[in-house]
């Protein structure tokens, strides 16, 4: 299949297309003998768990790239389709057409092909980034044309790519707002938008960007699930934290996930879902969808606030969808993020009928959760007592857990708090903690430390009693040894093969992953999808 040829233009004269291009490579000897700089970042790339292409690392051979594309664009005819498939098809001649090329290796004539693809149907290098971090990615980071960062498994990177101009930039900005319907000008210099996977992304162009140039951050939602029982293996949580959290969602808890940015908060959420009764309808409000509920499809509906368009109109707000949702019978309720207002109809939610809902908040400890809970509902309700406030906030939250992300990129799971039905002697919510992270603070460069019992609690055992969950508790003696094989056992309860979503590509990715996963946990080997 060729079809692309006729969309490009006859090359009548070889002998112009060589004038235009060799330029490009006045010196063969400089690509070939500058192997000792690319395998110097190579190097330093891979001690990252990434490498980059020679094609990024060389601008020699971007030079080539650019020009290559350049001259294949202008010979395109817009009244054709144009697919990845024919793409692939024409593209190798094409470049081999020019001379230039011809002395390059097949890997490096690859990326070019790559990369000309990804400016024609992708976002350019955003796309070719996607593609080769793939599950590790988390975040692209776009500080005007020069800078690309990525935080790649909780690492922040800098990458060898950039954009050639402001203009090419704006361009890709265009199109990916224009995945969401949605468009950036001058008049409104910042936007909030997601791309066709969920990805969500946030754009400040001049002159709200003062840097002299656009800035964009993206968000990367992972298709693969993450489950409890990979973040048990990363060390997030130790085997105690996990049986506990188990029972929390069983036990219908109401529940604030506090952390920083990309601390996990929302993975953490979606793994908890898993062990939802499946007789209990869920509800999902956010502003960005990025939850992905470990349940069947029926139980879950999903909804996504909205922000006002160019003439100030049509705006949905969390708030607004929190009051709707109520009048949906629904059994538990998730709030993506409580920012603002939506904090005081989330707790009435908790408060009247609603057990086991669940939301997150931007804090660094359990105590500063609970301040912030208190001035959010403050700035909503300004005429509230602070007392009132207070009590709302003990009737209604039953456990705060903290969640850290640490400069080597490792997140750790280091607080649980129990709130108790009581004030301290300073008017302040008394909070109850039942476990943490102690860290080792020998060596600063890795975070090292054990997981210690604190306290045993009695709201949460006293609300899981309420609905028929029973807890073993000797989890909460520091001298017990819980084993791997009990909580295995409370896992094995609840298989993730309902889980909406979930296909079979799922476990065999797990297991190309870490081939020893099913050795693991084994009771994986129970679910219906494993071949």
């Amino acid at each position: 299949m060729r079809n692309l040829r006729d969309i490009i233009k006859d090359h009548e004269d070889k002998v112009e297309i060589e004038e235009n291009i060799s330029s490009a490579l006045e010196e063969e000897p400089s690509i070939i003998q500058n192997k000792n700089k690319i395998k110097k970042t190579q190097q330093k790339s891979q001690n990252d768990i990434l490498q980059f292409s020679q094609l990024y690392l060389d601008d020699k051979l971007m030079d080539i790239a650019v020009k290559v594309n350049d001259h294949f664009l202008l010979n395109l005819k817009s009244d054709k389709k144009i697919t990845r498939d024919s793409l692939e098809d024409v593209l190798p001649e094409f470049i081999l057409s020019f001379p230039d090329c011809r002395i390059l290796e097949k890997n490096i004539l690859e990326d070019i092909k790559q990369y000309i693809i990804n400016n024609i149907i992708g976002l350019g290098i955003i796309t070719t980034l996607f593609e080769l971090a793939k599950d590790g990615l988390n975040d692209v980071i776009v500080n005007t044309k020069d800078y690309v960062d990525i935080i790649y498994n909780g690492k922040t990177i800098e990458t060898p790519m950039k954009f050639r101009s402001e203009e090419e930039l704006r361009k890709i900005i265009d199109k990916m707002l224009a995945q969401n319907n949605r468009k950036i000008d001058e008049a409104h210099p910042i936007i909030s938008s997601k791309l066709n996977d969920g990805s969500r992304v946030e754009v400040q162009i001049p002159p709200i960007a003062a840097n002299n140039g656009s800035c964009i951050t993206i968000r990367k939602f992972n298709d693969l699930p993450l489950l409890l029982e990979m973040l048990i293996e990363s060390g997030q949580m130790d085997y105690k934290m996990a049986y506990f959290l188990i029972k929390l969602s069983k036990g219908k808890c109401n529940i604030i996930v506090s952390g920083g940015t990309s601390s996990g908060k929302t993975t953490f959420l979606n793994a908890i879902t898993r062990f939802i009764e499946d007789n209990e309808q869920l509800m999902v409000i956010e502003d960005t969808r990025e939850m992905q509920p470990q349940m069947p499809c029926h139980l879950v509906r999903s909804y996504e606030a909205r922000m006002a368009n160019e003439e100030g109109k049509g705006a949905v707000s969390l708030d607004f969808l929190l009051r709707s949702a109520l009048r949906s019978s629904p059994r538990r309720i998730i709030v993506g993020e409580c920012r603002g207002p939506e904090i005081v109809v989330m707790l009435n939610a908790m408060n009247t009928g609603h057990p086991g809902s669940m939301t997150t908040v931007h804090a660094d400890n359990t105590k500063e959760a609970l301040v912030r809970v208190e001035n959010m509902y403050l700035e909503a309700r300004p005429t509230a007592s602070i007392g009132f406030i207070r009590a709302q906030v003990v009737s209604a939250i039953d456990v705060i857990i903290q969640l850290v992300r640490f400069p080597d990129g490792s997140r750790k799971l280091i607080t649980i708090s129990e709130v108790e039905k009581r004030m301290e002697d300073n008017g302040v919510i008394s909070l109850n903690h039942i476990f943490k992270f102690e860290r080792d603070t020998s060596d600063m460069k890795k975070t090292k430390g054990e997981f210690q019992v604190l306290a045993s609690p009695s709201r949460t055992i006293e609300q899981m009693n309420m609905f028929g969950v029973d807890i073993d508790k000797r989890i909460f003696n520091p001298d017990f040894e819980m084993t791997k094989q009990m909580l295995i056992d409370e896992l094995r309860k609840d298989l993730p093969s309902q889980m909406c979503g979930w296909k079979d590509e799922h476990l065999k990715e797990f297991i190309r992953k870490d081939p020893q996963v099913l050795h693991k946990w084994p009771h994986f080997n129970e679910i219906k999808k494993v071949d």
